[in-house]
């Protein structure tokens, strides 16, 4: 993590602040055992987090957030889901609405993962960071094994899941040209993003899908993997979107390629994956652009121009 986007996440946590009261009142519901510590963990851009010790040396990791009621149910079911089929996900223990001034918060308390975030590990050797990232791949194909169809009385906490990209073009494209990138070039790449995946396009199946995999939500313990944290943004999407994401945040000290080796579903990989990958390598780039431009943090701003330039280039959209 670089100084500039420590003072970023410093920045956004500093209005997240729940009274210890709530959260020793909170703990009760989940053990009788006394909470002796609570570490703050500022760690991601949406919720509060907390380290939690308790006097009968139980640890756990509560999430708070403050984004409306609901929030964690679709992620403790997607886990329950991903859990069953061997997932290395973290137990979802309680989710709990509670009242504070001025704000309803939610509440979810989790089994801690053992281990470290890999973002924090690139110390490892490079064959052991590559075994990590395929172990990566095979539990993606875990979950990938999840369609719309499994999803039961779950369906409902799925059904918003859209995507909205082009009904946001204009907004990305006067982002984008603000931030230095060339309008003809943003054009092609909205071009090329509807053949292969607007409307017109043959529909992608769509399966469960982490939707925020990362080397930051990817736990570590002694050189192998030990977990997958943060299901926040779990949605219902095409599983090549997981690899577009991953070229975007983790390329190239972690490669793609790493990631598919481990997964074991090679017919994604037909002759649809490269256009597809290409459209949404692009569009996670713009989505980043848009969050950091909102965010003001401009460093963001300029690694997704950078990354936008680099895609756009070697498509030959420049």
């Amino acid at each position: 993590m670089t100084d500039a986007y420590a003072e970023h996440l410093a920045g956004l946590h500093a209005s997240f602040a729940a009274p210890r009261e709530m959260i020793v009142a909170a703990a009760r519901e989940v053990t009788a055992s006394p909470l002796m510590d609570t570490e703050r963990l500022v760690h991601g851009e949406a919720n509060e987090v907390y380290r939690l010790a308790f006097e009968n040396g139980v640890c756990l990791i509560l999430r708070i957030a403050r984004r409306g009621e609901g929030r964690f149910e679709k992620e403790a079911f997607a886990i329950g889901r991903c859990r069953a089929l061997g997932v290395a996900a973290p137990e979802v223990l309680s989710i709990q609405t509670r009242e504070t001034t001025g704000a309803a918060l939610e509440l979810c308390f989790m089994e801690r993962i053992a281990g470290e975030r890999l973002s924090d590990r690139s110390d490892l050797p490079r064959e052991v960071l590559r075994e990590i990232v395929r172990e990566v791949g095979d539990q993606l194909s875990r979950i990938h094994t999840i369609g719309a169809e499994d999803l039961g009385e779950g369906a409902r906490l799925f059904a918003d899941d859209t995507d909205d990209f082009l009904a946001l073009r204009a907004e990305f494209e006067s982002l984008g040209v603000e931030a230095g990138l060339a309008p003809r070039a943003l054009d092609r790449a909205f071009a090329a993003y509807e053949r292969t995946l607007g409307d017109a396009a043959a529909p992608p199946r769509r399966v469960l899908t982490h939707n925020d995999l990362r080397a930051c939500h990817v736990m570590v313990h002694e050189g192998r993997l030990s977990g997958l944290i943060d299901f926040g943004e779990v949605s219902l999407d095409s599983p090549i979107n997981e690899f577009a994401k991953w070229d975007y945040w983790e390329a190239p000290d972690l490669p793609v390629g790493w990631l598919r080796e481990g997964y074991r579903h090679e017919g994604l990989f037909d002759a649809d994956f490269a256009p597809r990958f290409e459209a949404l390598r692009i569009a996670n780039a713009l989505w980043a652009l848009r969050w950091y431009a909102l965010t003001a943090f401009r460093p963001g701003v300029a690694r997704a121009v950078a990354k936008l330039e680099g895609y756009l280039a070697e498509a030959g959209m420049a």
